[in-house]
């Protein structure tokens, strides 16, 4: 058996971890295999070598691991943020009722915008296709919400409220940055309704309704938050 160089070791280390740097949204082992071709063994024993050098962190996430970047090689979050925050206080201060049409937007963007899923994550939306809603799709969400709202990686969300069947619940968001002083930028949940019904619909071919309930703005970030419902169309309905 040929014996691996230093070289290649280098070589296998840096391909692994550009291919995680270059899925914001979290990779399995079972992701890189089958993109880089190489031995689970193989990827098992780069991967570990790379989270032991702190250049990658993982989350469980049910029976899976998902890997991330410790260091992103994309425009800095904050520098981003400002940017966003700006142009949709602005959109706020000059249509102040505008929510519905900023939810609008948020699901009419839905096709254009490059989500950062994983395998993992693709196949719990699949699942959702053909199957009843259940109690563990409903907890799903919690994890994949924050693939795609990467402005906020750290929004804490909880289940408030599953209905009898199983198709609807209300969620709380906690910790998030657009609550952070004032309802300046409140108009950013209404658009990220918008994408997780028109994420959501696109992925099951069945009729979502996402709507936020509640906006409480308490005297601190932590101590504010904001309730959206989901609802999923039963699948014997659409049937």
């Amino acid at each position: 058996m040929r014996s691996i160089s230093k070289k290649e070791d280098i070589d296998h280390e840096y391909e692994i971890l550009e291919f995680i740097k270059d899925n914001p949204g979290g990779v399995t082992v079972s992701d890189i295999v089958k993109n880089k071709g190489f031995s689970r063994n193989t990827i098992s024993k780069y991967v570990s070598i790379l989270e032991i050098r702190e250049k990658i962190f993982h989350k469980k996430v049910g029976a899976y691991k998902l890997y991330f970047s410790t260091k992103k090689h994309y425009l800095p979050l904050e520098t981003s943020m400002s940017y966003y925050k700006a142009i949709i206080k602005n959109f706020k201060d000059f249509f102040p009722d505008a929510v519905d049409i900023a939810k609008k937007i948020g699901k009419e963007s839905v096709p254009h915008i490059r989500f950062p899923f994983g395998r993992t994550i693709k196949k719990q939306l699949k699942n959702l296709k053909n199957n009843p809603i259940t109690e563990a799709h409903l907890e799903a969400f919690k994890t994949f919400y924050a693939a795609y709202d990467i402005f906020q990686p750290d929004i804490q969300i909880e289940i408030q409220e599953i209905s009898d069947e199983g198709n609807r619940a209300v969620y709380r968001f906690s910790n998030s940055r657009f609550l952070e002083d004032s309802k300046d930028y409140i108009f950013h949940i209404y658009m990220m309704s918008g994408i997780t019904e028109g994420l959501i619909e696109n992925s099951i071919h069945r009729e979502v309704k996402v709507d936020v309930k509640t906006v409480h703005m308490g005297n601190s970030k932590e101590n504010s938050y904001f309730d959206i419902e989901i609802w999923i169309e039963p699948l014997e309905k659409k049937k």
